[in-house]
């Protein structure tokens, strides 16, 4: 990580071009830069930081820098190099820069180009893999995002886990049961203020689920070619039989019905079974074929990537933990919509934000979860509405299938950064960790290769959750990502632009 001292401004900006070098040295600059502030600090804070300050420093830097930073020539961790230097923050503090520093800071960011980019860049020589590992963690900006669970949430467990290198404890609401929220948000700001540490909380809400009934008896064969009937339960005793498949009368799982059409794929846990439409019979039955066979249990998962199900994004669960999330205190930092396929899912949010008079101070970031197909469509009313983004890798996978998920993860690392949002990447990360001590070597470039995309924070599932190693998939994370951030400015920017 670059300091403040390692960037000689002065001399720096003499490498500017000279059109460039006369803009920013102009006596106009000051005023340009300040003018440019103020129209992103409406509040009159004079201060800013997150997307705003990076979409102010976008708007002050000079038209060809700014273009080239958004084609992504200059690398992934420009944003974060520039103003975690700037100000001299660590992981655990906020960066902020203020008016009347804005200019210098702009200049800052130019200087910071010319270093990494002119006299630092070297070419590279394989004996550079030699180097130390990374161990100092007090430099590392990527932050690892922890899921509670059984193995992570007692009293005990806690300390150990922020000791280990949790910067955000996720709240998972699917799980919200028994008083367990109720108990452990207090233990989480308790034990940070203890160990003088920032801890962030993420709270993400289920969304919509779609799953098979109960069984009738024993598990369903499924062989490639039967055709079964598919619809929503008649009544109670209308249970999964062989040739019939079933799900329960809820609002989303009519509405996934209602939805297919003859060709629709549906997707069953997870993707290892397939059946395809052949006939709908009505808005409540369809007729299907079995394309890939298995075993068919009790509540399994459907998917149905080539569908936009008519339906709200948050269900009644949905509505009644967000309502709980928001009302906590401190407030929680931020708060994920599951299966975002539109801007409008995430207003459905706002607009309960609004119904309980939440403060602006007080309103987590939204993030939505990109799992849906759609939402690639509708990205840009996404990212409108969202002040951070989670790359969901686990139902996106499935829907979007496993061999194209890698590029839409760098596409939508680059479009989440380019708008200045922070930016989540998620699932099986560690995933081997759940019953091993130490991650994969495919894990970990899995881990590395999401840091120099740009990912500002990588997140354990149901290894921190309840698996057997929760805190040395914590360090491993870290670990992981401190040392992709040491090689960063290394490593030939992998994306291509969609700008």
């Amino acid at each position: 990580m670059y300091t403040r001292a390692d960037i000689n401004v002065a001399k720096l900006l003499q490498r500017l071009p000279k059109p460039v070098r006369e803009q920013v040295t102009a006596d106009t600059f000051l005023d340009e830069c300040w003018a440019i502030f103020k129209s992103f600090d409406p509040a009159g804070r004079e201060k800013l930081e997150g997307p705003a300050l990076w979409k102010a420093l976008l708007a002050a830097l000079p038209e060809n820098i700014r273009k080239s930073i958004l084609a992504n020539q200059y690398g992934w961790s420009l944003q974060q190099d520039s103003v975690c230097a700037f100000t001299g923050c660590g992981r655990h503090s906020e960066p902020t820069v203020s008016l009347i520093k804005f200019p210098e800071y702009v200049k800052f960011t130019l200087a910071l180009i010319m270093h990494r980019y002119g006299s630092s860049a070297k070419v590279l020589d394989c004996k550079m893999a030699l180097k130390p590992q990374e161990t100092n963690h007090n430099l590392r900006k990527t932050k690892v995002v922890a899921s509670l669970g059984p193995a992570s949430w007692s009293e005990e467990m806690i300390p150990k886990m922020i000791e280990a290198g949790t910067d955000i404890f996720r709240l998972n609401c699917s799980h919200r049961r028994g008083g367990d929220f109720e108990r452990v948000y207090p233990l989480i700001r308790k034990t940070a203020a203890e160990m003088g540490r920032k801890v962030e909380v993420l709270g993400d809400l289920q969304g919509p689920k779609f799953r098979v009934a109960e069984l009738e008896g024993e598990p369903v064969m499924l062989n490639n070619g039967d055709t079964f009937e598919f619809g929503i339960c008649k009544d109670d005793n209308d249970n999964i039989r062989p040739g019939r498949i079933t799900m329960k009368p809820t609002i989303e799982q009519k509405a996934l019905v209602k939805a297919c059409q003859p060709g629709t794929a549906l997707l069953i846990e997870d993707g290892i079974m397939e059946v395809k439409v052949i006939e709908k019979l009505s808005d409540t039955e369809l007729k299907v074929e079995v394309v890939r066979g298995g075993k068919l249990k009790a509540r399994k998962g459907v998917n149905v990537p080539d569908v936009e199900i008519d339906c709200a994004a948050l269900t009644e669960k949905d509505i009644e933990d967000a309502e709980f999330l928001l009302q906590l205190e401190p407030p929680i930092e931020y708060i994920c919509v599951s299966f975002a396929q539109k801007g409008q899912d995430l207003q459905e949010l706002i607009d309960i934000m609004d119904r309980l008079r939440i403060p602006a101070e007080k309103r987590p970031k939204i993030c939505p979860k990109i799992e849906k197909p759609q939402a690639f469509t509708n990205i840009e009313g996404i990212i409108e509405k969202s002040q951070a983004l989670m790359v969901a890798r686990g139902d996106l996978g499935v829907e979007l299938g496993v061999y194209r998920c890698p590029f839409a993860q760098k596409l939508l690392i680059q479009r989440a950064k380019q708008a200045g949002l922070f930016v989540i990447t998620a699932t099986q990360m560690v995933e081997s960790m759940i019953e091993a001590p130490v991650p994969t070597r495919a894990e970990v470039s899995d881990l590395e290769n999401a840091v120099w995309d740009g990912t500002d924070a990588v997140m354990l599932s149901g290894e921190a959750a309840s698996g057997k190693y929760p805190c040395e998939a914590v360090m491993a994370e870290a670990s992981a990502a401190r040392e992709a951030e040491s090689v960063m400015h290394r490593i030939r920017p992998a994306a291509p632009s969609v700008v």
